[in-house]
Formats: C-alpha cells, sequence, structure tokens
C-alpha cells in the first residue's frame, strides 16, 4: 500500500533517507556522523514545515513496515521549507549554508526516492513513482522534476521507463546530474 506519510513513520523513514543520500546526510545537519546526522534527519521529518517532512513523503506499507519511501514537494516553497534546516546546519557546521538549486522554479521536484534493500528490485520504486505521479495530478501539479547520478544508468532507466524524459545536465555541489521532467497534464500515467 502507498500512503501519505505520518509523523509516527520518521523512526522508519530516516534510515531510508541515509541509505538514499549517504555523506549528504552530513551537509543537511551540519553534522559529522551519522549518529548526530539521524537524530536531526529525524526531527526533520516530524517537522510541520521542512523539505523532509512527513508531509512531503509518500511511504510503501508492507505487513506494517514502511519499505519505501519518495519524497517531493513544489520547488516555489523551498525558501520556506528551508529556513529552519539552514539555520540549524548554520548553528551545527558555524558555517553559512547554502543549498544548491536543484529544480526549476515551477517544477514538483522529487527529492529522494529509497527502497529498503530487503524489498529492492520487486518493483517498489515503480510503485513509489506512479503513487507520487497519481498524487502530483490530484494536486494540479504540471509538471514533476528529478535529478539523477549520471554514473547510475539502471536507475535512469527506471524513471525513463514510467515516462520522466531527458532535459538538461543539472549541476549540484559540483557533480553533474540529469534532470528529468514528466509532464504530469499531459501525459497518461503508466500504472
Amino acid at each position: 500500500m502507498i500512503r501519505l506519510a505520518k509523523k509516527e513513520d520518521a523512526k522508519q523513514i530516516v534510515p531510508l533517507i541515509i541509505q538514499a543520500i549517504e555523506d549528504i546526510a552530513f551537509m543537511l545537519t551540519g553534522t559529522k556522523t551519522y549518529e548526530e546526522a539521524e537524530k536531526l534527519l529525524k526531527y526533520y521529518v516530524q517537522s510541520e514545515n521542512n523539505r523532509l517532512s512527513y508531509h512531503n513523503c509518500l511511504v510503501k506499507v508492507h505487513e506494517g513496515q514502511v519499505i519505501g519511501v519518495i519524497i517531493a514537494y513544489h520547488v516555489s516553497e523551498l525558501a520556506k521549507l528551508d529556513q529552519e534546516m539552514l539555520e540549524i546546519i548554520n548553528r551545527n557546521a558555524k558555517k553559512d549554508a547554502k543549498v544548491d538549486k536543484e529544480a526549476e522554479e515551477g517544477d514538483f521536484y522529487i527529492d529522494t526516492v529509497s527502497v529498503n534493500p530487503a524489498y529492492q528490485g520487486l518493483g517498489i520504486g515503480t510503485e513509489l513513482l506512479n503513487g507520487l505521479l497519481e498524487h502530483a495530478k490530484t494536486i494540479g501539479v504540471k509538471r514533476v522534476s528529478l535529478n539523477v547520478d549520471q554514473d547510475k544508468q539502471a536507475v535512469r532507466r527506471l524513471y525513463e521507463k514510467v515516462g520522466f524524459g531527458y532535459e538538461k545536465v543539472q549541476q549540484i555541489m559540483g557533480n553533474p546530474y540529469d534532470y528529468l521532467v514528466f509532464p504530469v497534464i499531459e501525459r497518461n500515467i503508466r500504472i
């Protein structure tokens, strides 16, 4: 079952986020250890107004356990969503934090997709993507976007199979990513 996340899902969502973003967890928290980062990421997920807030998460639940998560938000809300996070990063890292622009202003941006390793290869990623696209359609989103590491061609093929198309190369933290888009209103969603 795919559903909107709940605040109490945070404990199960955070390991999935860390699995997906790895060392970026330190940048998003201003911390130096996974233990410290995990605590702040849990706080972010339980937050009401944050890019990683449970409000921005859809989860795949199997036998009462969260086994996958997809996080997405309107890019136009990012300044508001990142305000508290930037304050926390600045306080912890003792320097002015800056977050690279990852998406175009009008987009509904997929920040993170992660599936528990025990359930990978079973179509959960596709199910999460289709669930998010259905959700985007119901809330009137015109375009969904995401970035994919150029070294992860198998992941890119998954996105393309769902209907995402290449638009450009996007530089994030000095690394090139392929920027893929899905025009929600113009295409039928493949389920």
